[in-house]
């Protein structure tokens, strides 16, 4: 299904630019053929349909190849964050039973340790310029030229990818092309996604983000996929903090005329507080959305006064990908919104008795798509739970307004039971970050012998300034009711976020 797709973006436009990457311009025919040379190759070490190939890279065209390569062959894809370290990779190899893994050589020394703890083959490919700044590793491998496509069987699943989670392992999400391609034409259809559109990729491909709004919604629809190149140090890739690469995404945004721009609260925050965004020419962004995260009013307003450009919020998860979005013609009166669902996506809000809630009143988001996956693997009593009659409850805490419209307000599974009084840590967070000392807040439930839970506060202090516990309890207790005002107050550095900004509070706990 998804070849099939970019085979019709193929035919449609064949000299179109598919991925720009630094100094690469690649057409959709060009992609193709290096897509079906991979795959061939592929094939000659024993892949086929079922099998595991983990992607270990950053983003790079390799990525985009490699992923429709394994797809062509109705292979299972795994894209793994290329920060991981030998015991994380070692984990995600073990849980999907991994075949091969493509990486670059960046990285492959620290394949070649993780491989050492497998008493099974695993084979290892590395595809960046190890043999000439001309040659890639699928111009090495394309066989010599045959007619036609070679057909393979249809297969269910064709991603592998993990659900983190508030509380221990990551759980194992699998996806097929149907529901991939269901989440590209959904998308597509409510954002009005078409060959025009150039899209800018800042955020990981390896996550849902990336893969479904960036890598899918470019291909599957014949548009432009601009990737943001690996920062380069003697030669070498190295990670930066995202603020020196704000100067670059302006200069790509005005530059190739960028038309979406998938991003992420903190890269929005960079962008709006850069003195270099003074410069920027965002005129040809028609459309420019946030996911991931929640999105602070602070951060709109000041990218909305920099760069007269709404930021508007996408809702979607691990689980189903892209399920709603915000297109409002007033954007500034609906900022806090995700929108309503996208197009074959059904959306309720569900109380703590199965009831569909009235507008307007707090509940449980739960998903009705084509892009839902089936479940998690191996937790039969999680997806009980989960997943009842073609749905999906979301653990998320929501409510629909008047207009149809979707707000999400805290997430189900964080609440703490304080001797059987619910607290929303979100609530008291809320005032946390008032005081004037607090630079960050997060709060989360520690267990306790007899009453549950108690209510423990991290805090970021603002500034160097000395801090004691006892300011925050008696901040509190002038705002909160006793059985919110926290027990427990540690004071950090920072606090542990994903690549993209999700707070986890599992390691804070």
């Amino acid at each position: 299904m998804l070849t099939q797709l970019l085979a019709k973006a193929v035919s449609n436009n064949p000299e179109k630019t598919a991925i720009v990457c630094d100094n690469i311009r690649m057409s959709y025919q060009d992609l193709a053929r290096k897509v079906e040379g991979f795959s061939r190759g592929l094939n000659s070490i024993g892949v086929g349909q079922g099998d595991c190939v983990a992607l270990l890279l950053p983003n790079c065209p390799e990525f985009v190849i490699g992923f429709y390569a394994i797809a062509k062959l109705n292979g299972i894809v795994l894209p793994l964050n290329h920060l991981f370290k030998i015991e994380e990779i070692g984990y995600y190899l073990a849980d999907s039973d991994v075949k091969v893994i493509i990486t670059d050589s960046k990285r492959a020394d620290l394949c070649l340790q993780a491989l050492s703890n497998f008493d099974r083959a695993i084979q290892l490919i590395v595809v960046d310029k190890i043999h000439s700044p001309a040659k890639y590793f699928y111009d090495l491998i394309l066989p010599e030229k045959t007619e036609g496509e070679t057909a393979f069987p249809t297969s269910d699943d064709v991603l592998y990818q993990y659900s983190s989670g508030s509380t221990g392992r990551p759980k194992r999400v699998a996806r097929t092309q149907k529901n991939l391609y269901n989440e590209a034409i959904s998308f597509a259809e409510t954002a009005k996604v078409n060959s025009s559109d150039n899209i800018l990729c800042v955020v990981p491909l390896y996550h849902a983000h990336g893969l479904g709004n960036c890598l899918l919604a470019s291909i599957c629809n014949g548009a432009t996929l601009v990737i943001l190149e690996q920062s380069m140090q003697n030669g070498i890739s190295v990670e930066v903090p995202f603020i020196f690469k704000v100067p670059r995404i302006l200069d790509l945004i005005e530059t190739e005329k960028i038309t979406i721009l998938p991003g992420v609260p903190y890269i929005f925050k960079a962008m709006a507080e850069s003195p270099t965004s003074e410069r920027a020419n965002l005129s040809t962004v028609r459309l420019c959305f946030s996911a991931g995260n929640f999105l602070g009013k602070d951060v709109f307003e000041k990218f909305l006064k920099r760069f007269s450009v709404p930021i508007r919020q996408l809702y979607g998860c691990t689980e189903a990908g892209a399920v709603g979005i915000n297109l409002d013609e007033n954007p500034e009166a609906t900022w806090n919104s995700v929108g309503i669902p996208l197009k074959n996506v059904e959306i309720e809000i569900i109380g703590e008795h199965g009831d569909e809630l009235a507008v307007g009143a707090i509940g449980e988001v739960v998903i009705k798509s084509p892009t839902l996956t089936n479940g998690y693997y191996n937790l039969p009593e999680l997806n009980q739970q989960a997943f009842k009659d073609g749905a999906f409850f979301t653990g998320d805490l929501g409510k629909f307004d008047s207009a149809g419209r979707l707000y999400i307000t805290g997430r189900k599974k964080i609440l703490i039971d304080t001797g059987g009084r619910k607290v929303d840590p979100i609530e008291i967070e809320d005032i946390l970050v008032t005081h004037p000392k607090v630079k960050e807040a997060v709060v989360v439930g520690v267990k306790e012998v007899h009453s549950g839970e108690i209510v423990k506060a991290v805090i970021v202090p603002n500034g160097p300034e000395s801090f004691r516990e006892q300011e925050i309890f008696s901040y509190c207790q002038e705002r909160l009711a006793e059985f919110k005002v926290p027990k427990i107050v540690e004071f950090r550095d920072e606090i542990p976020k994903s690549p993209l900004g999700k707070i986890l509070r599992k390691h804070l706990v």
